[in-house]
């Protein structure tokens, strides 16, 4: 790696710089048009009183020649944080110097500093060189996976429906009746061990994640986890829907649609800009999903680094000028 190369934490000087970066990724990928945020809104999400994601700088000859903009994930089932990154880009006359992969490795060196079960993205699947860019670092495709997402007027829509049970936010008196059903969900005989890690991650010091509990006479019969992401086109956050389960005597689609108006509410809300989730592909559940104003995007395909691959890749962070 070229001693020109610095990859260092973005500071509030640099949010024009940034804000610069995205509609130049946006621009690359044809969507100049959905960018529709604002500098100061993205400064406020950096670096206000309740900052939403972390951007890292990758200046080359002094010049900003690309970014990071990434956010703390969370993996219900492994009871583990992540990191998510919503956007990398590095300015086509820049590409090929290794300012992609130091990125990477960069991110790598954070997940296991900060004790995280992954490194996830997504990509485009016309995007072959990145694809082939990302297997050669070790990352997993999942070729049957679709992103769902919930946004403009289909969410204040959602968020305007009448509930059809009681659904309400998770407390820490919770947490076994999450961990019972999570047991079921995923026919994880271990999860048990693990009730403490959920507990300190839902209501600890630091919060990773958030539930919701779905309630009929009585009984809590289903469940949702999900956390903030973000979006840097809109430079407002989300919410991201990590599991949702129902008890199988009950009717899913009615309780799932239940949980997902609370969740559309609660997005609303906090003045975010979307509900996101992840559904392997079957036509009923993608009819059901867009019954409701969802829409699938069929293009982007999810990528993750984790294990071996994850610990190999944070190695070659000490190959870049970090600061």
């Amino acid at each position: 790696m070229s001693s020109e190369l610095i990859l260092r934490p973005a500071e509030p000087g640099d949010v024009q710089t940034i804000f610069d970066l995205v509609a130049a990724l946006a621009e690359y990928e044809h969507l100049s048009s959905a960018v529709v945020g604002s500098v100061d809104a993205l400064c406020e999400h950096l670096f206000g009183s309740k900052p939403y994601v972390e951007v890292v700088l990758a200046e080359y000859g002094e010049k900003a020649v690309g970014f990071a903009l990434f956010l703390q994930s969370y993996s219900t089932v492994l009871t583990k944080p992540g990191i998510y990154l919503e956007d990398l880009f590095v300015l086509p006359e820049f590409r090929r110097l290794g300012i992609g992969k130091a990125i990477f490795s960069y991110l790598a060196q954070l997940v296991v500093s900060r004790e995280c079960a992954s490194l996830e993205w997504s990509v485009l699947d016309w995007n072959e060189p990145a694809i082939a860019f990302y297997r050669r670092m070790g990352a997993s495709i999942q070729e049957d996976g679709r992103i769902c997402r919930i946004t403009g007027d289909s969410l204040t829509q959602l968020a305007t429906q009448d509930l059809s049970l009681r659904v309400r936010l998770a407390v820490p008196e919770d947490v076994p009746i999450l961990v019972r059903l999570l047991q079921q969900q995923a026919d994880d005989k271990t999860l048990a061990e693990r009730t403490n890690a959920l507990q300190e991650h839902l209501f600890g010091e630091q919060t990773y994640i958030e539930a919701v509990l779905a309630e009929s006479e009585g009984q809590v019969v289903g469940f949702a986890t999900f956390f903030h992401n973000y979006s840097t086109f809109l430079t407002k956050p989300g919410l991201y829907l990590d599991k949702l389960f129902v008890l199988p005597n009950y009717q899913p689609q009615d309780i799932s649609k239940a949980i997902l108006i609370y969740l559309a509410q609660l997005a609303v809300s906090r003045s975010c800009g979307r509900v996101e989730w992840l559904v392997e592909w079957n036509e009923p559940t993608i009819s059901f999903y867009q019954s409701f104003g969802a829409s699938i995007l069929p293009d982007w395909r999810v990528c993750r680094i984790t294990g071996d691959a994850l610990t190999q890749l944070a190695i070659k962070a000490s190959t870049a000028n970090i600061s």
